[in-house]
């Protein structure tokens, strides 16, 4: 991994972060580099070692070369979409998003070695385990692994936010959707 240390933030309430690296490489690489919390970092680093790219050689004979995420650190409230479940502390009204302290990161797609893209919302199928097609059958097992390692995974099958991404988290409920 190829990281700063980012000094510490408070943005405004419930917003900032402490403990944070920018990410600009790992094994795979990233595109525009992301600030996440050392846990986050910890977890990414450990889902793309030991669940992902594991999963990749038994589907595809190859390893992940890159992902394409939609951003980490953001201040804002969570987004639940309309007709989504309520979060799990079943707070009313707006809850700042594990963006809002750089401890989440939305991954969109991935390219094999080969140059082949790997895309959520073109490639993933509801019951993706189940789903015929190496694609939908590894990024079912890539989103099972990565509720090892992170606290809170949920992907297109959680609501119509997700229906194009992985949402990553650590530090909040434990889920797995």
């Amino acid at each position: 991994m190829r990281y700063d240390v980012l000094p510490d933030r408070v943005i405004g309430p419930g917003c900032g972060f402490n403990n944070v690296v920018r990410l600009h490489s790992a094994e795979v690489r990233i595109g525009t580099p992301l600030a996440l919390s050392c846990p986050m970092a910890l977890s990414f680093f450990m889902w793309e070692r030991h669940a992902l790219q594991p999963a990749a050689q038994r589907h595809f004979g190859q390893r992940v070369a890159a992902i394409d995420h939609l951003g980490s650190y953001a201040c804002r409230d969570i987004n639940r979409g309309e007709g989504a479940p309520p979060g799990a502390a079943g707070a009313p009204g707006p809850e700042r998003s594990r963006h809002a302290t750089a401890n989440a990161l939305d991954i969109a797609a991935f390219t094999l070695a080969d140059g082949q893209r790997i895309d959520v919302r073109k490639d993933w199928r509801t019951g993706a385990s189940d789903a015929s097609g190496p694609a939908a059958q590894w990024l079912g097992e890539a989103h099972r692994g990565a509720c090892r390692f992170f606290e809170g995974v949920l992907g297109p099958d959680y609501n119509a936010v997700h229906r194009d991404h992985f949402h990553l988290e650590t530090g909040g409920y434990r889920m797995c959707h």
